[in-house]
């Protein structure tokens, strides 16, 4: 699905240090490339680097660069322990000096940058690229391998602040683009407000060979009257025109979003804020279990990642959705049409159909830690903060707003109806509190069990609280092998899973998609966790030859346990199919709007030549 609307405004531009304003029709970038293990394993900045200097420049078009924050480069000339600082213009590529090591993830590295590139690139248009990791909008942007230190989003504003003059009726930028993951989201733009006058990024994790560099510089190349709305489009449209081309484009996203919005857009939110803190208050435990079952249903970025063995993510939600799904509250017509004057272009994958082209920050795991963290961003919304304060903590003393004790529900009783279907009903005030309902399937292992994982067979009914197994005695298998599948993300048409696997020895999360209308599952690429928790940009395909070996969680520990590796001998192919026989175990799965959950009754059943039979008393909880 794509969207792409054109917007030009002519806008004024502050240039900072420079001593005179530059004549309209001259472009200068300044891309910011910390290379990290993008560049070290995968010569992912060396590629678009090769695709820059493929792009013959007019005189009035150059591009400031500095390189580092990679174990190793592999472009010639580029130093692997050192800064580089390189102009490129209509002469070649040029080195213009080399800088001690030092981390390209600190907001002080960037701004002396961007007092350099000033200096020595002046223009009348500016864009700013970023090119690395992104973590959202608490993860921030620019994870240095070599130092392990990101740059958070309240340290990108001061850098920027370092370098130029803000100003929100004439930005010193046009634009800046993410080259990085997640970035597209309000917290995001409020650290750039009088900074810039556009913003281009992804919502969702955006793969290794990243935006088309030579396709968009050199329609710049050819066309440098534009502005910063239209190089933002043609950077979109490329991007996902390359995406197709390297069959990344399933869960790819892109936007370009006029920061001169914001003001209109951040009132309506926090009106929005306003309201459901009233709400809230009026009546905590309904409101908030409500909120959540919206913020669950909605499309949710960088599932993938966290500090979490399976998943784990980076909190961050579709804004629109968030907020037209929202119950009780007035302002959410005024946040769509905000958005929908602040989204100049957007795209969206077969798998990201339903974003709006923002995302903002959601406590989906109900931590504490998180609400506090994006409280402390500049870019917050002070309503909404103190909204997931009080959803995670409750008041400064302590008195929760929350307050539902999951513990009595813990092994909640199962019945099998006359069709030997598991059934649990749970009573109005345990309903109340279950935000996320789904069912997760066992595997006796000794005197514990080894989880297969979590999927929505079930049928569920929230009036009457009732919840029936849909099982049918298959599960979904790669070639034939049974993997663990952990349900991210469930949406009408369509449902996404994690798979952590090993893939030739390495640990990976193998993503796919079921299609409810044609009923199949999509693989769409295995991903690997880096150390900081951020997601590897490269997207692995399965390919004949390839050792896989399944990885199931033991339940006791929550520790994963390796299955047994088999070798892919064709075409990697996911699909339901019966379950081995054996003996297994069903349990309906619930949460909170505090990610607690708490289990039904184990009921065992067996397969036996992919029939299925489930025994009529089930057993203690497990």
């Amino acid at each position: 699905m794509r969207l792409c609307l054109a917007v030009f405004l002519a806008a004024g531009f502050l240039l900072g240090g420079a001593a005179c304003a530059a004549a309209s029709d001259t472009w200068a970038i300044y891309w910011y490339i910390c290379g990290s293990d993008l560049e070290t394993e995968g010569k992912f900045a060396s590629a678009n680097l090769e695709e820059l200097r493929s792009v013959p420049l007019p005189e009035n078009v150059k591009v400031a660069i500095q390189t580092g924050g990679a174990e190793k480069w592999h472009t010639d000339g580029i130093p692997s322990e050192e800064l580089g600082r390189y102009i490129y213009d209509s002469t070649g590529f040029h080195e213009v000096e080399r800088l001690p090591d030092t981390s390209m993830g600190n907001g002080t590295t960037l701004r002396d940058f961007l007092r350099f590139a000033g200096e020595k690139c002046p223009a009348g248009h500016r864009a700013l690229v970023i090119w690395n990791h992104g973590g959202g909008s608490l993860g921030g942007v620019c994870w240095d391998e070599r130092h392990d230190e990101t740059i958070g989003l309240n340290a990108l504003r001061l850098a920027l602040a370092g370098a130029m003059q803000a100003d929100a009726a004439h930005p010193p930028l046009d634009l800046v683009c993410f080259d990085t993951c997640l970035m597209a989201s309000l917290e995001t733009a409020n650290s750039l407000h009088g900074f810039a006058r556009y913003m281009a990024a992804s919502q969702e994790l955006m793969p290794g060979h990243g935006t088309d560099y030579a396709e968009w510089l050199g329609a710049l190349a050819k066309n440098p009257g534009m502005d910063g709305a239209a190089l933002g489009k043609i950077i979109c449209d490329t991007y996902f025109a390359r995406c197709a081309e390297k069959e990344t484009q399933e869960m790819a996203t892109f936007s370009v979003l006029d920061l001169s919005a914001l003001p209109a857009l951040n009132d309506a939110y926090g009106r929005l804020g306003a309201e459901a803190l009233q709400a809230a208050g009026a009546d905590p435990n309904y409101f908030f279990t409500a909120l959540d079952r919206v913020a669950n249903g909605v499309e949710r970025y960088g599932e993938l990642g966290g500090d979490e063995e399976i998943g784990g993510g980076f909190e961050m939600v579709d804004l629109g959705a968030l907020a037209g799904a929202m119950e009780g509250v007035k302002s959410a017509d005024a946040v769509a049409e905000a958005i929908r004057r602040a989204v100049v272009c957007k795209a969206g994958g077969k798998y990201r159909r339903y974003g709006n082209g923002i995302s903002v920050y959601y406590n989906l795991s109900g931590q504490e830690e998180t609400s506090e963290a994006y409280g402390k961003l500049i870019g917050a919304n002070d309503a909404f903060a103190s909204l997931y304060g009080k959803m995670a903590a409750g008041e400064a003393d302590g008195t929760p707003w929350f307050a539902f004790d999951t513990s009595s529900l813990q092994g909640f009783p199962v019945s099998l109806d006359e069709n030997n279907m598991a059934t649990a009903a749970l009573p109005p005030d345990a309903l109340n509190v279950v935000s996320r309902a789904a069912c997760s399937l066992y595997l006796p292992y000794g005197d514990d069990f080894l989880r297969l994982g979590s999927d929505s067979k079930i049928s569920v009914d929230w009036e009457r609280g009732i919840f029936r197994d849909e099982l049918d005695g298959q599960w979904p298998a790669l070639n034939g092998h049974t993997l663990l599948m952990e349900l991210a993300e469930q949406q009408p048409d369509y449902n996404i899973y994690i798979s952590p696997i090993r893939l030739n020895g390495k640990k990976y999360q193998l993503q796919s998609a079921f299609d409810m209308e044609r009923q199949t599952f999509e693989i769409l690429g295995a991903y690997r966790v880096l150390r900081n928790g951020m997601v590897d940009r490269e997207v692995v395909r399965l390919r004949p030859g390839d050792v896989v070996t399944p990885m199931f969680v033991l339940d006791s520990t929550e520790k994963l346990v390796e299955g047994e590796a088999f070798t892919l001998e064709s075409e990697a192919v996911l699909r339901d199919e019966p379950l081995p026989d054996g003996d297994y175990a069903f349990v309906f799965r619930f949460e909170t709007s505090h990610n607690d959950p708490f289990l039904s009754d184990t009921v065992p059943f067996s397969v036996k030549s992919g029939t299925m039979a489930m025994d009529t008393a089930p057993e203690q909880p497990i």
